[in-house]
Order: structure tokens, then C-alpha cells, then sequence
């Protein structure tokens, strides 16, 4: 079983390492050769400098004004490999066993 997980951010410098780890463990767990995406809307903090350090693929907008509540949600679904989808915002935490009971 493939998971995309999809961690939807704007500015979450403060928060992001917490939910990328959480989410990668996750995925580990379920196996299946699954992924975690960051879906960034353009932060102007170090939210994508810190991603950048993980095993993760990263996606942004392009156009600011094309920033809208399911941006994210929506950004992340299009480049997604997964046979099933998982959207964490990025100021949460995905618990490690979430994926396999679920």
C-alpha cells in the first residue's frame, strides 16, 4: 500500500521539523515505498530551508494570489503517487500507528 502524506504549510518554521518527522515515521511504518509532500504556500520563513533537509519532495505556488485555504490540500494532490492520501496541516503531528489502523 502506497501513502502520500501531504503536509500543507505557510509559514510554519516553528513547527514543521515536528510534523515532517511524524510523518515520515508514519509512512516507514505502513512500508510500501510511500511519501511525504510539503506543499508550501509560499512561506517567507524558514519552513522550506528546513524541509529541504528531509527525504521529502517539496512543491510551492507560484502566484501569491493564488493562495486560497485548500491551496495545499490541492497542490500536494496533484504531484501525489500514492494509492491513498493523508493531509496533515503542518502545525500537527501524525501519530506513527495512524496509517496502519486506518
Amino acid at each position: 500500500m502506497k501513502v502520500s502524506v501531504i503536509i500543507k504549510a505557510l509559514n510554519e518554521e516553528r513547527n514543521i521539523v515536528r510534523a515532517i518527522e511524524s510523518a515520515c515515521t508514519a509512512v516507514k511504518k505502513v512500508g510500501g515505498g510511500g511519501e511525504v509532500i510539503l506543499a508550501d504556500s509560499l512561506s517567507i520563513d524558514n519552513t522550506v530551508e528546513l524541509a529541504s533537509h528531509y527525504s521529502l519532495r517539496i512543491v510551492q505556488l507560484v502566484n501569491p494570489l493564488d493562495h486560497c485555504c485548500g491551496v495545499g490540500a490541492e497542490l500536494g494532490y496533484q504531484i501525489a503517487l500514492g494509492e491513498y492520501i493523508y493531509i496533515l496541516d503542518a502545525d500537527m503531528e501524525l501519530n506513527g500507528d495512524f496509517l496502519l489502523a486506518a
